[in-house]
């Protein structure tokens, strides 16, 4: 047994074998290591299953391969088929990794955008499993449930919320019912520049006004309280402290809106830039993303309308004019 930067070998010459594996077939070697030393180090097997998310009885498969096959038994076996004939084809795969890569878009709108570009039809699945296939997310687990609540009319409840992207402030509301978004990049974050914002995202009068309780939002607030006497036809809402599920919607679109951002801009702050990709995901996000839960598109149940053109708009500015022939040629 070896000890080397606090990593376990059981022979010196795994040492350099491990260094060409990856990290996978590294951190299995770890396990099965710590479960086959005989000194005070050894662990339990429930432990080293637990090292690699695997049950007891799996990871004894993995110590069985090992002593089998030695380090080559640790390596991810294949479980493709000698034939696919239901395989995705390479030309829409490419596709959804390059939108993928441009917008940090999650399975659903990935998909939305590729099945109007092609007649070859994918469903969130296929496209969740190809973003995993190549490493641009991981396989994630819902490990939480909550109780989802929804206004029943369009302006019945606008939820409204500060965040940052790469240091900058932005102001995002959202229409509870439709999930209608808008946002905007404020030059700093004082109380007449958020009520002045939130006047120009949101210029007509509505019910009520959920916030968190931040010092702009905040019952002392005179600002915000003036802004509320003549906007809200009935009451300002706040949320339950360190409770932040209650703006879990607007949260949500804060969340898909940054990773755009993101993916667009990296760590850049030129501001002008930030305002064109924030205008180009709200288009996107209002126009083009079907809500699973409501089963429609914000703009269209906020409004009755929304407007089409949002996906030809979207893949210029992405600059992913190639897949617009397709759309022409399908009719």
């Amino acid at each position: 047994m070896i000890i080397v930067q606090g990593e376990v070998y059981l022979e010196e010459w795994h040492i350099a074998i491990l260094k060409k594996e990856t990290e996978f077939v590294r951190k299995r070697y770890q396990a099965v290591a710590r479960t086959l030393v005989s000194n005070i180090i050894r662990i339990t097997r429930n432990e080293a299953a637990g090292m690699i998310d695997r049950s007891r009885r799996q990871l004894q498969r993995i110590v069985r391969r090992f002593r089998e096959q030695g380090i080559a038994g640790l390596r991810l076996r294949s479980t493709r088929p000698h034939n696919s004939p239901r395989k995705t084809p390479a030309d829409i795969e490419s596709r959804v990794v390059e939108v993928r890569k441009a917008t940090g878009f999650g399975s659903e709108q990935l998909s939305i955008i590729v099945n109007q570009s092609t007649e070859h039809r994918i469903s969130r699945t296929t496209a969740y499993n190809i973003m995993v296939r190549y490493e641009l997310v991981k396989a994630e687990k819902l490990i939480q449930q909550y109780t989802f609540f929804e206004r029943d009319r369009p302006d019945e409840l606008v939820q409204a919320d500060l965040t940052r992207f790469n240091g900058i402030p932005l102001l995002t509301m959202e229409d509870d019912y439709s999930r209608k978004g808008w946002a905007m990049r404020l030059k700093d974050e004082l109380d007449d520049t958020v009520v002045a914002g939130m006047k120009m995202l949101h210029g007509c009068k509505y019910q009520n006004l959920l916030t968190d309780n931040g010092s702009q939002f905040c019952r002392r607030n005179s600002v915000m309280r003036k802004y509320c006497e003549h906007y809200l036809t009935e009451r300002h809402i706040w949320s339950s402290i360190h409770h932040p599920q209650t703006l879990g919607k607007l949260s949500a679109f804060q969340k898909g809106m940054k990773r755009f951002l993101r993916h667009r801009l990296k760590d850049g702050q030129d501001t002008q830039a930030i305002d064109e990709c924030i205008s180009v995901y709200l288009d996107w996000y209002n126009n083009g993303m079907q809500v699973s839960t409501t089963g429609c598109y914000p703009e269209e149940r906020y409004s009755g309308k929304r407007d089409s053109g949002c996906y030809a708009r979207l893949i210029k500015a992405l600059k992913l004019d190639w897949m617009m022939p397709l759309v022409v040629g399908g009719g």
